[in-house]
């Protein structure tokens, strides 16, 4: 008989799925030391599965599916490894595998249904919900999943509306601009987004617009953004970036790299962002860092670096710090400036996010003071 893996009622319902405790803790009386040991790995694969471990409890799992492959309970935990490190395709085939072994197993059910969700499934997520929610006594938690999924399926677009205003030292005019941009939720894993800048700098208006996409993959993620502009003085006439993050062995940590070129009226500037970013405590904090290589419009080679990072101290509270030391391109030169911004953001309810921001530029010729506002909205 296979052991229900579900602790109390999870807050929800992602959590329902994915995070599931054992409650069959029932030792016979006189274990052999095969036994013990078995089970001392099995709780130690649940022990890392709970503290963001996946690797590691991935391998303990397999072990004991190597000992034993009829051991469900493993298996599902195995699965459940496998959708935290976004391998969906082995997971939705250890769950399968778990179904025609144990059909009334309700916990593999309800991780198949996430695993159709992220794919993009949805017919297929509600599909799973329902046959748990047969086998299941308790109809609301499922109720609930199923109003969540619904919800989540309706939540893919995404419109963001930024305005700042800048004051410059040595009486020079202010800076303003406005950046409207739409992200779209093709799939749990793809994104599509596009976006435009208006701004006004030292008397003149440019304006930019760029297009983009980004998917998760099985070892981290994959992004390019093309987009630009015409009659464009101070903002490029053409920009392409291509960049990449590779998930690591170390929870949390993933590798990033961005390539962009853009094309100036003053020539061309290519940069090779090379960098790191780390997400901790539960997703509550999250610092990345880059190492800024560019080559100018003399083809010169100018390097630095910037940090980025955010802290979610309490649920609709987040706080964003920045500072940067690098060259930056804009009004027809590359320049050496260091910069640093905090921000801070609060969220109402699921779909709604206000972040304010103030920045401070320090340049060879002038210093920069900006504002800026943005809005955030989820349908």
């Amino acid at each position: 008989m296979h052991r229900d893996v579900r602790a109390s009622r999870p807050e929800s319902c992602d959590t329902f799925m994915i995070e599931l405790v054992l409650l069959d803790q029932a030792i016979p009386a006189m274990p052999s030391p095969v036994q013990t040991d078995l089970r001392s790995l099995y709780a130690q694969g649940v022990e890392a599965r709970f503290a963001g471990r996946f690797d590691e409890a991935l391998g303990m799992f397999e072990a004991l599916l190597a000992t034993n492959p009829e051991d469900v309970d493993s298996r599902l935990n195995a699965a459940l490894c496998l959708i935290a490190l976004e391998r969906l395709d082995e997971a939705e085939s250890e769950l399968e595998h778990v179904i025609d072994q144990a059909p009334d197993y309700v916990d593999a059910y309800t991780a198949l249904a996430r695993v159709r969700r992220m794919k993009g499934d949805a017919q297929g997520s509600h599909e799973f919900i329902d046959a748990a929610e047969t086998l299941s006594s308790d109809h609301a938690d499922y109720a609930a999943m199923r109003e969540q999924a619904s919800r989540q399926d309706r939540n893919r677009i995404t419109t963001n509306l930024t305005a700042s205003r800048s004051s410059l030292t040595k009486d020079l005019p202010d800076w303003t601009s406005l950046s409207p941009a739409v992200a779209v939720r093709v799939s749990d894993t793809l994104t599509l987004s596009a976006s435009a800048l208006y701004a006004e700098r030292f008397d003149r208006s440019n304006t930019n617009v760029h297009i983009g996409a980004a998917k998760r993959t099985g070892f981290g993620h994959v992004r390019m953004e093309i987009g630009g502009g015409t009659n464009t003085t101070f903002l490029p006439n053409t920009t392409v970036l291509v960049g990449a993050g590779v998930a690591t062995h170390y929870p949390g940590l993933e590798l990033l790299s961005d390539i962009r070129t853009s094309e100036y009226q003053s020539g061309r500037v290519t940069s090779f962002l090379p960098g790191a970013q780390y997400t901790f405590s539960g997703e509550a904090a999250e610092i990345e860092v880059r190492y800024i290589n560019v080559r100018d419009e003399n083809d010169q080679h100018r390097s630095g670096y910037r940090m980025r990072s955010t802290f979610r101290p309490t649920g609709p509270w987040a706080v964003h710090l920045y500072y940067a030391d690098a060259p930056e391109s804009s009004d027809g030169a590359t320049v050496e400036v260091q910069s640093y911004a905090a921000g801070l953001e609060m969220r109402f309810g699921r779909t709604t996010a206000l972040r304010l921001t103030a920045g401070k530029e320090l340049r060879t010729t002038y210093d920069r003071t900006d504002i800026s506002l943005s809005l955030a909205r989820s349908f």
